[in-house]
């Protein structure tokens, strides 16, 4: 019965390497270091599953044992991904990302408190790196990195992956904050490299960029 517990979690750690990889050539460091403790935390089951096989009969724990509780489908440890880890743009993109697995966690609202729980303690939010001034964006994006923005002056820097940088002047507050919450819809399926997008995606920091900023014609410079 181990074993096969044992083959069940590693054709899903598997699956979501598939997944991982069919990304893009090269993920983002932090795609990496989620799958890894992704790997980590499979390989620590694993381990436990194997000496509850090892231990004699009499020693073999009846009660008050807790289940192994198994991971969340890779398609929902992907969005949580992208959602930076937030609840909210995690049950959107459910929304928005109709595949069996995901539609089963949306309509089933036991299923989909005990999802988030997993994935929460599976992968916390954790503080946000800053390069150049730049806070890592709070939602992950396959276009933009981060942002900044001082209220005073209405100057917004963005910075994409790659490390190109673009300042935007005259940026009136809301629209930093429809952008940087990726209030917009985006328009075409696809992926790269650091990311996976799709129609109707939302949020969208690359929809929004474009909706918000792009559309609004705001003067700007690229700085890097």
């Amino acid at each position: 019965m181990n074993e096969e517990r044992i083959n069940q979690i590693k054709n899903q750690i598997r699956e979501l390497m598939e997944q991982i990889t069919g990304m893009g050539e090269a993920p983002p460091e932090h795609i990496q270091n989620l799958l890894m403790q992704v790997i980590q935390r499979a390989q620590a089951q694993i381990n436990q599953l194997r000496q509850q096989g090892q231990q004699p009969p009499e020693q073999t724990p009846q009660h008050g044992t807790a289940p192994i509780e198994p991971p969340p489908p890779p398609d929902a440890q992907l969005l949580w991904f992208l959602s930076g880890q937030q609840e909210q743009a995690f049950i959107s993109y459910l929304r928005t990302y109709p595949t069996p697995s995901t539609q089963a966690i949306l309509n089933n609202p036991q299923l989909l408190a005990s999802t988030i729980d997993h994935l929460s303690r599976l992968f916390p939010a954790g503080e946000r790196i800053t390069l150049d001034g730049i806070p890592h964006a709070e939602l992950n994006s396959s276009n933009v990195w981060g942002a900044n923005y001082d209220q005073r002056t209405g100057r917004m820097r963005v910075r994409f992956h790659g490390g190109s940088e673009y300042e935007y002047d005259d940026i009136p507050p809301a629209i930093f904050r429809a952008f940087i919450h990726g209030n917009a819809n985006a328009k075409t399926d696809g992926h790269n490299q650091y990311g996976r997008w799709w129609k109707n995606k939302n949020p969208s920091l690359g929809a929004a960029l474009n909706q918000y900023v792009k559309a609004g014609n705001f003067h700007y410079r690229r700085i890097r």
